[in-house]
């Protein structure tokens, strides 16, 4: 039977863990013969894509042209709006984060089933008044059919790649690689280089620094792991590592040591490629996304054959009472001054991480374009200065030559003029009046001049 599920998320902008969580469901979904919908309170290029690739994706839950099944709901915010947009659909929630505001449990009665990735979103749950026995893990999966094989691992490696949505800790990444003789190359939004195919970098990559769905991509891809992102590191993912902390997902709750150059480098030497090659085994064969699939195609039709148990009072009362609690208000101590500090400075490791650091780095791109321009203008503006000041100084130049020249002509006529009156007077007064007439006619004949 064909569902339409309605995911939602509170962003579906780049490639941060849980867009691209929602990215794979969706097309394992629709490989299934499902119609799934997503929901984004913020849309960027990846929802353009998985638009261009036929999903729908919207950022408004109550103009969807058909009702939902279920809502299989990520974060707090939107999975509130997409039940008040839909009464009376069942709506299961699954927490990402153990420390994020917008992974708190939605206080909806339509949240039928509760889910967390790993046992410390699952004790973060019950800590916000799930009940023990209610939540159940649902650990992250992997789209195996994006891996890419990866060749035989060298006895030492020598080419390693971390990616990260953190930055903090990259210096020491560095320093313990460079003393180790191993290329390092650095992706991701802390690192100020995203990738859109992460899985090509594994395929080629001896060992991977990361956490969490990427530690577990890279894992799967047969590379050498270490577990580690700005917040702590786990150490070298081997056998007997991964049955420790794969039910934690990879994540923060194994980020028990501090990042130090010596426990990179500790780890570093830890290294077994026989060991990377049993770990790539197990996680293929354990956390594939057709086995969740399969696991939530059962919950959704448990959901949606329940026995009806909508109370319409409950539901209305449970949205106005977030409402009060999650809009802004002078309580300082509500949830919502919670989600706006971490909005305006979020904790690392948060849903928006990624998305405020890639702001970051626009804002800081746009700066340094203003500077280059500022910087053009000024030399434009003293080209254009030098120019005018050189055609200003040969203007003047040519004015006081052309004046000195109009002095002279003056000069000279004035001595032209005073010489013919001088000469003038003198013939008169010299060439008596009778001899003038006779003299004058012969000066127009030898002239040419008509006489009259």
């Amino acid at each position: 039977m064909s569902l339409t599920i309605l995911i939602t998320n509170i962003v579906l902008a780049n490639r941060s863990g849980t867009e691209v969580v929602v990215e794979q469901l969706a097309d394992g979904l629709r490989r299934r013969g499902h119609r799934p919908v997503i929901f984004a309170q913020m849309l960027g290029p990846l929802a353009e894509q998985m638009r261009s690739r036929g999903h729908i994706v919207t950022d408004r839950p109550d103009i969807l042209p058909f009702t939902p099944d279920v809502i299989h709901g990520h974060h707090t915010a939107p999975v509130m709006a997409a039940l008040a947009a839909n009464p009376g659909v069942p709506a299961l929630f699954l927490c990402h984060g153990a420390a994020s505001a917008f992974d708190s449990l939605p206080p909806h009665p339509g949240v039928a089933r509760i889910f967390a990735v790993d046992e410390l979103c699952r004790a973060r749950l019950i800590a916000d008044g799930a009940a023990a026995g209610r939540v159940e893990l649902l650990p992250n999966a992997i789209d195996l059919s994006r891996i890419l094989p990866h060749p035989h691992l060298p006895k030492r490696p020598r080419r390693a790649v971390v990616l990260t949505k953190h930055a903090v800790h990259l210096p020491v990444i560095r320093a313990a690689c460079a003393a180790a003789g191993i290329a390092l190359e650095e992706y991701g939004s802390g690192a100020g280089h995203m990738i859109a195919s992460p899985e090509a970098v594994f395929a080629q990559a001896d060992l991977v620094f990361a956490t969490a769905r990427t530690a577990m991509e890279a894992a799967a891809a047969g590379a050498g792991v270490i577990v580690c992102d700005g917040r702590g590191m786990a150490g070298f993912l081997d056998l007997e590592n991964a049955a420790a902390w794969l039910p934690w997902n990879l994540g923060a709750g194994i980020l028990t040591l501090p990042m130090t150059e010596e426990n990179v480098s500790t780890a570093i030497a830890c290294w077994s490629a026989e060991q990377a090659e049993q770990v790539s085994l197990r996680v293929c064969a354990q956390y594939g996304i057709e086995w969740l699939l399969d696991r939530l195609e059962v919950i959704y039709r448990d959901l949606i054959n329940a026995p009806p148990t909508r109370d319409a009072q409950a539901e209305a009362a449970a949205t106005g009472a977030f409402i009060a609690a999650w809009t802004p208000h002078f309580d300082q101590t509500a949830p919502w001054r919670w989600q706006a500090d971490q909005i305006a400075s979020p904790p690392i490791g948060s849903p928006l991480d990624g998305v405020v650091t890639s702001v970051a780095s626009l804002t800081q791109s746009l700066s340094e374009l203003r500077s280059a321009h500022t910087a053009q203008e000024a030399r434009m503006a003293a080209m254009l200065t030098a120019s005018l000041a050189g055609m200003a100084s040969t203007f003047t130049n040519e004015q006081a030559a052309s004046e000195q020249r109009m002095i002279a002509h003056h000069r000279a006529t004035r001595v032209s003029v005073r010489l013919a009156a001088s000469l003038s007077a003198l013939w008169r007064r010299l060439v008596p009046l009778a001899l003038r007439a006779p003299l004058h006619k012969m000066r127009r004949r030898l002239l040419g001049h008509p006489i009259a």
